[in-house]
């Protein structure tokens, strides 16, 4: 059985859009990361770990505990799984994921976003499938946030992926 996630392209809000369209379709690969930390086949709390001995600035802060869970949940995508690719206020695409995660030093920034994996788009004709304003009020939340902030990666219920289908095919 599939699993569903929300994704962002990336953290730089103003760029997500142009680095989705330019460099992870382009690439049909999804990427995200923290510089050198390699999360494949390490736990949650490794990874925390990790991120605050290579980034002591943010030992205390959201970040380690943010990205620790990020990178743990985009290190066990599977074959089958569905992701909401969200770009700048809109989703940008509907994809399927077709291969593992791998951890692969060409960076889709310079020397970060190591950590890959393949897909193919549902929808090869259609750029922008959903603004987020039209998101309906009861899974809004569900899809864009979690405790009031923007989350890089978050698992989708089904209910709730159903509903964003439902959403964006009345859209289009």
């Amino acid at each position: 059985m599939a699993n569903y996630f929300s994704f962002i392209s990336t953290h730089i809000d103003e760029e997500r859009d142009d680095f989705y369209h330019n460099t992870q379709l382009k690439e049909k690969r999804l990427s995200i990361g923290w510089g050198e930390i390699n999360p494949l086949n390490k736990s949650e709390p490794e990874i925390k770990r990790i991120i605050e001995e290579f980034y002591p600035e943010y030992k205390g802060t959201n970040n380690p505990d943010n990205a620790s869970k990020s990178l743990s949940m985009f290190s066990n995508l599977y074959p089958g799984d569905i992701v909401f690719v969200r770009g700048r206020a809109k989703i940008l695409d509907v994809v399927v994921i077709n291969g593992i995660p791998v951890f692969d030093r060409t960076g889709h920034y310079d020397g970060d976003y190591y950590l890959k994996v393949s897909f193919v788009p549902l929808f090869e004709s259609k750029l922008t499938i959903l603004e987020t304003r039209l998101i309906t009020e009861d899974i809004y939340n569900d899809v864009l946030f979690a405790e009031g902030r923007t989350i890089v990666i978050r698992k989708l219920n089904e209910t709730v992926a159903i509903k964003l289908f439902k959403t964006i095919f009345d859209h289009t």
